[in-house]
């Protein structure tokens, strides 16, 4: 079941300047565990600590030092790790809180930002492809790609970004629960919006989004505002 929006958040359910034919397909946020655990990747950072302190555990033991003097030192990388795993956790959580994800029938709109907010609108006639890329929890991040004379801006983007597609930025939906019946919406509205038939994504593969005819493929335009 695709995740319903959760109206205590506090902002409004439907974006700015929706048409009156204009319907919403799906909105959502982000999963903070599946964020923390993926996109900031919180299990590597604890990883790099544990490694840190059985290096100093086992550098202790094999100097002669005793078990005090071996706890003792791998104490301090156990003291600094955890406040980077909780700030870590913490903004995971904040930014779930302040993102919502919108597709309608025209287009995707993210609201995001835990300081600044801000207000990304990509027009579904701007779309090139989206490529969904699945959990084993069933959260994932649906990344779209735009035409290539439109522009994205990875720093505003960031964590809403595909990583490391920086000369190219890429917005992505990321940790969205239930990340296949999501896609498959995305699929239709992107179809539905180009005159075509209804496609199903495939789970984990990239997918060419439903082109809008010739004569409005580049029609509108990017567009970011601070909210």
């Amino acid at each position: 079941m695709i995740a319903e929006f959760d109206d205590s958040r506090p902002f409004s359910a439907s974006p700015e300047g929706m048409g009156r034919e204009e319907r919403i397909v799906w909105q959502g946020a982000p999963d903070w565990r599946s964020l923390a655990l993926r996109s900031l990747r919180m299990r590597e950072v604890a990883a790099y600590f544990l490694l840190i302190m059985a290096w100093r555990f086992g550098t202790e033991i094999a100097t002669g030092n005793g078990l005090e003097a071996a706890f003792s030192s791998a104490g301090w990388p156990f003291a600094l790790g955890l406040p980077v795993l909780g700030f870590l956790a913490l903004y995971a959580r904040l930014v779930a809180r302040s993102t919502l994800y919108t597709v309608t029938t025209e287009r995707l709109v993210m609201r995001i930002g835990v300081a600044l907010p801000m207000t990304v609108t990509v027009p579904l006639s701007l779309v090139q492809s989206m490529d969904l890329r699945l959990n084993p929890d069933r959260t994932g991040d649906i990344t779209i790609s735009v035409l290539p004379e439109q522009r994205l801006s990875y720093i505003v983007l960031w964590p809403h970004a595909r990583p490391w597609r920086i000369g190219r930025p890429e917005a992505s939906l990321r940790a969205v629960p239930d990340a296949q019946a999501i896609s498959t919406a995305i699929s239709r509205a992107l179809a539905r919006q180009a005159g075509q038939a209804e496609p199903a994504a495939p789970a984990g593969q990239s997918a060419p989004a439903a082109r809008a005819p010739e004569s409005t493929q580049t029609s509108g335009s990017l567009a970011s505002a601070a909210g």
